[in-house]
């Protein structure tokens, strides 16, 4: 999660609009409590909820309202791919994540994307 608030905070600060997917309430509810602390410095402005007009939303699928960056801390791939600009795929070091990540991998090079692997 401390790579999602990274990646969000570079996005926020190069001015684009975030959506960052999780796979429960209970990883929202953590993800949201650490944008707030992760780095004293900075200020990340997000929320939960897509009534709220904020450049980061924290949520379970893809608002329609963001259609920049894709965070993505799910096992779930993106839905609505073909509306972002750029996908982030983050892909812990464990099996169930592995695995997750190259059927999105694969699910993403189907749709004509060729994915970028960066390890962190």
């Amino acid at each position: 999660m401390l790579v999602a608030c990274r990646l969000a905070e570079k996005a926020y600060s190069l001015g684009h609009q975030i959506f960052i997917q999780v796979e429960d309430a209970q990883q929202q509810g953590q993800l949201d409590q650490l944008l707030w602390e992760f780095k004293s410095s900075s200020f990340v402005p997000h929320a939960t909820s897509s009534s709220m007009a904020t450049p980061v939303e924290i949520g379970l699928s893809a608002a329609a309202a963001h259609q920049d960056v894709f965070i993505n801390l799910s096992s779930k791939q993106c839905d609505r791919y073909n509306q972002f600009n750029r996908i982030n795929e983050i892909v812990r070091p464990d099996e169930e994540s592995l695995a997750a990540g190259r059927q999105n991998y694969r699910f993403y090079l189907t749709q004509g994307f060729k994915p970028e692997t960066h390890k962190i």
